[in-house]
């Protein structure tokens, strides 16, 4: 196609083709002109020098045309009316780190190791007897025969002493005893160490640790609240403790946490289901070159956190001993399915800023018209929260709902896409979308799951997501367990530290701190 091309065609067929290229230019203006404020886009699309400074507010404050929010991952409604049945995203095949020789990271079978280069000072010592004669099974006396035979250094956070501030650190030499039995047996002490478990392959959890539970929670705390990588870690702790620690000790320490902490997924799970509201959204995560998805799902007090497929089965998983209260969530297809559920109005509001700066001026004017509709029963509704209407506000705003429905209608089989997938999607939810007029209590944006995600995007986008199995469900429970933890007013690093102690020993975890009465 070129001018000698154009110049050939005769008049009618010049005017057809010259109705397709403007109906082309038309949709690419619109492509072009799509941002955060306008369409589903994600606030990390904006270039450096389009990012304002954006106001703070509550999850609750109104929220004006061209707003934006964070972590948005909603999906575009649906074309037919009824959701489609929804499928799993194609997962292809990891693709192999090893390069060269093929040799596995690491390192390799056979080459010489290296100990520890930074002497400990011992502050502690603590002895470890065995209890019971391994072959007769009698008790063995505390004055019979005894000897170490091994023993393993543990540094860790030393428990505060009042009226003094910092951190101070002890190293206990646990010394494994062996003691002879009057039958003759010497049997030995032995630490306690977890049995092998498929779902977390190479990761130990036991008492045999350099690393004591407390450090282990500032470690978890800085490598997931901080966000520090395992280096700038061990770089910290060596240039502001003059602690030495490896960063394979640090990247074990962090799994190990995660496994000690997976038997409280129950725990966040049987709390989750029991409240009134529950705000639910999901983003990208890479896992070794796989998309994943972070799921959040998030109330006032607990937040719980899973990486898998962007399916219905996540959902249910999680929900698995069922859930009735309200579902708070965008316009995907996973949630709209959902019986008893509200729809996000920002949302809705920058699909409708998105056709009011289309370039076709019949869609324009059409979400022009619908956007006022929308934001005017948006303030109504902030208005009725703070002094209740003398009329209940569907029957003040009658005419108003009418008028957003027959626009809906007339333009359902509309020929321009965007305008036709967005009134789809009103009439599909229209109870759903319009339930807060008549409960002007209920929340009208998903903020509170957005906002609790915006953290681990940010993760994401510094550690480009996690790279095995086993550091993806870590990270998953561990991030659930401190944004629970900073919701409820407990320290996070203390709680772990508890918990990590605890399943070293194979002893049951401490329940998850006390939900505040205020909350």
């Amino acid at each position: 196609m070129d001018d000698e091309w154009l110049k050939k065609l005769p008049a009618e067929l010049l005017l057809e083709v010259s109705k397709r290229l403007l109906h082309d230019v038309k949709e690419l203006q619109d492509r072009l002109n799509q941002n955060p404020a306008n369409s589903s886009r994600p606030p990390s699309t904006k270039a450096p020098w389009e990012k304002g400074r954006e106001p703070a507010g509550e999850n609750e404050a109104p929220v004006k045309p061209g707003a934006t929010e964070t972590a948005e991952s909603s999906a575009p409604a649906p074309e037919t009316t009824p959701p489609a049945p929804e499928t799993s995203p194609p997962v292809t095949e990891r693709p192999s780190p090893r390069k060269g020789t093929g040799k596995p990271p690491g390192r390799q079978a056979g080459s010489p190791g290296h100990g520890r280069t930074q002497k400990l000072v011992v502050t502690d010592n603590c002895m470890h007897r065995p209890e019971t004669c391994a072959v007769c099974g009698g008790a063995l006396a505390e004055e019979a025969e005894s000897q170490a035979y091994t023993a393993w250094d543990e540094i860790d956070i030393a428990p505060p002493v009042e009226g003094a501030i910092g951190l101070m650190f002890n190293v206990t030499r646990h010394t494994l005893l062996e003691v002879r039995c009057a039958c003759g047996h010497v049997s030995r002490a032995k630490p306690w160490r977890a049995p092998n478990d498929a779902q977390w392959g190479k990761v130990e959890l036991g008492e045999w640790r350099l690393v004591g539970p407390r450090l282990a929670g500032v470690i978890v705390l800085l490598a997931l609240r901080m966000r520090l990588s395992r280096a700038r870690i061990r770089e910290l702790l060596q240039d502001v403790f003059d602690l030495t620690l490896s960063t394979g000790v640090i990247d074990e320490t962090i799994r190990e946490a995660g496994r000690a902490s997976f038997p409280l997924e129950d725990a966040l799970v049987a709390d989750i289901v029991q409240v009134a509201q529950l705000h639910v959204d999901e983003t990208s995560w890479p896992e070794a070159g796989v998309l994943l998805w972070l799921w959040a799902l998030v109330s006032t007090s607990t937040a719980l956190y899973l990486i898998g497929p962007r399916t219905r089965e996540m959902l249910d998983n999680a929900l698995q001993d069922g859930y009735t209260g309200i579902l708070i969530s965008d316009g995907y297809v996973v949630y709209r399915t959902w019986e008893n559920c509200l729809r996000c109005w920002p949302h809705l509001l920058r699909k409708l800023r998105g056709l009011a700066e289309s370039s076709d001026g019949r869609v324009s004017r059409v979400g022009q018209e619908m956007e006022g509709i929308l934001t005017a029963l948006m303030d109504a509704i902030y208005a009725a929260r703070l002094e209740p209407p003398p009329q209940a506000l569907p029957e003040r705003y009658a005419v108003e709902v009418k008028r957003l429905r027959h626009l809906c209608e007339v333009h359902r089989t509309d020929e321009h896409p965007a305008l036709r997938r967005v009134v789809r999607e009103f009439l599909y939810d229209w109870k759903v979308i319009l339930r807060p007029l008549a409960e002007p209590l209920l929340p009208l944006s998903n903020n509170a799951a957005e906002h609790a995600l915006r953290h681990w995007v940010i993760s994401r986008n510094i550690s480009h997501g996690t790279r095995s199995e086993e550091g993806t469900r870590a990270f998953a429970l561990l991030a659930s367990v401190i944004e629970t933890c900073r919701r409820r007013g407990t320290s996070a690093w203390q709680y772990l530290g508890t918990v990590i102690a605890a399943a070293r020993k194979g002893l049951q975890l401490p329940a998850l701190p006390a939900i505040p009465a205020a909350a």
